[in-house]
This record gives C-alpha cells, structure tokens and sequence, in this order.
C-alpha cells in the first residue's frame, strides 16, 4: 500500500484499489498520477472526496481515460459531488459503479443526509430513473431524493 498526497487530494493505493479523499482541483494532477497504478482491474473508492470544481473533472476525467485503457474500473462509494459531474459525462453511461451517495431529504422531519445506495441491490429500479426510497435516519420513515432523479442516476440506464 502507498500513499500520495496531490495538493488537497489523498491518494491510497493498495493492490487493486485507489481511494481517493479531499478536494479534486487544479491542486490534483490525477491524469499524471495514472501511470503509479498497475495496469489491471482496479476498484477506484472517492467516498472521502468532498469538492471537485471544473479543473479537477478534467483531471478526474484523464485519470479515469488512462485506467479504462489499461483495465476495468470499478466506481465504489461515489462521492455525490462526483456522481452528479458523472451523470453529466456520456462516457460513464453504463459504468460499473457499485454504490453512490445521493442527496435525500425527508418529508415528514425535514432530516437531510448523503446515504450510501446499493447500486447492485437496486439496479432495476435506477435504470428506470427511480432512487429507493430510504429510511430516515431521524424518524425512520421514507427519505426522497433532494434533487432531480437525472443528476444522479442517467449513467445508470443502459
């Protein structure tokens, strides 16, 4: 395992797996990071990553292109400030992502919060632009997505 640190960006490597945490900006040259990871299929886990602004996608995008030429890519535990900048990108339409953070909001208490979703457990339902519904963690009863379905879940209909 090694670790690096890009401006504001942690980066951990471990045989098979990157996890990111921080802030993807211009500070984060991850394009030029691509060539420490062996070729081979990697899981990329940016659960920690909490701002990319619009240098860092180009940089998260150049990461991204120089891995899938090397291997398959696994998105774990998608921050949602990348999900939704996904969403928008064509060329993760259809990406293997197991699990994302989204946006919810309660009706009944007003309770916001980021849970982790299942993509695998929930696929039929994304691919038909519909989020599960999911516990508040407040009150218990059902929490909505806070925002429009199309910004978190477009890359899941193919």
């Amino acid at each position: 395992m090694s670790t690096h640190k890009l401006g504001r960006l942690d980066l951990t490597l471990s045989p098979g797996r990157l996890t990111l945490a921080g802030r993807i900006d211009d500070s984060s040259p991850l394009g030029d990071f691509a060539t420490e990871v062996p070729p081979g299929e990697i899981a990329i886990d940016t659960e920690g990553v909490v701002f990319v602004n619009s240098i860092g996608m180009r940089e998260w995008m150049r990461l991204v292109r120089a891995l899938r030429e090397r291997g398959t890519i696994t998105f774990e535990r998608v921050a949602d400030v990348l999900i939704t900048q996904m969403n928008l990108r064509p060329e993760f339409l259809g990406a293997r992502v197991t699990s994302f953070h989204a946006q919810y909001v309660c009706p009944a208490c007003g309770a916001e919060a980021a849970p982790l979703i299942d993509a695998v457990a929930n696929a039929d339902g994304l691919r038909r632009n519909q989020p599960p519904k999911l516990p508040c963690p407040e009150c218990a009863k059902p929490m909505d997505l806070a925002d429009f379905p199309e910004r978190y879940l477009t890359l899941f209909k193919v």
